[in-house]
C-alpha cells in the first residue's frame, strides 16, 4: 500500500487498503460442512468445547467488541477512506481491536 501510494501521490491518487477482521457469521467460519469452527471443534483447538457454538463462542469472548467484522463495519472504513482528502498509504483495520489482543 505504501510504495503503491509513494508512485500515485504525484498524480493526486491517494491508495489506502481496508482491512477487515474475522466475518464470523460468514462461509470461512460458518460453513456448516467446511467452515473454521466445525474444523476447529473436530481439531480440539477449544479444548472445553462441545458444539460448534462453544468454539464461536470462545472466539466472540476473545473480542473486545464481542462480536465479528460486519460487511456495515467495512463499509463505513471504506466510505472513511474515500471521503477524506488527505490520507494515503494506509492499511485501515477494521478489527474491533483484535490487533490489540495479540
Amino acid at each position: 500500500v505504501e510504495s503503491f501510494a509513494l508512485e500515485l501521490a504525484p498524480y493526486n491518487i491517494k491508495v489506502n487498503a481496508i482491512c477487515p477482521g474475522n466475518y464470523y457469521d460468514g462461509p470461512l467460519w460458518s460453513d456448516p460442512a467446511r467452515g473454521l469452527f466445525v474444523q476447529y471443534l473436530n481439531a480440539g483447538k477449544v479444548p472445553s468445547a462441545k458444539t460448534i457454538e462453544d468454539v464461536k463462542q470462545f472466539y466472540l469472548s476473545k473480542s473486545l467488541i464481542k462480536r465479528g467484522c460486519l460487511p456495515s463495519d467495512v463499509a463505513k472504513a471504506i466510505f472513511y477512506a474515500v471521503e477524506q482528502t488527505y490520507e494515503t498509504g494506509q492499511a485501515i483495520p477494521v478489527t474491533g481491536g483484535q490487533v490489540m489482543l495479540r
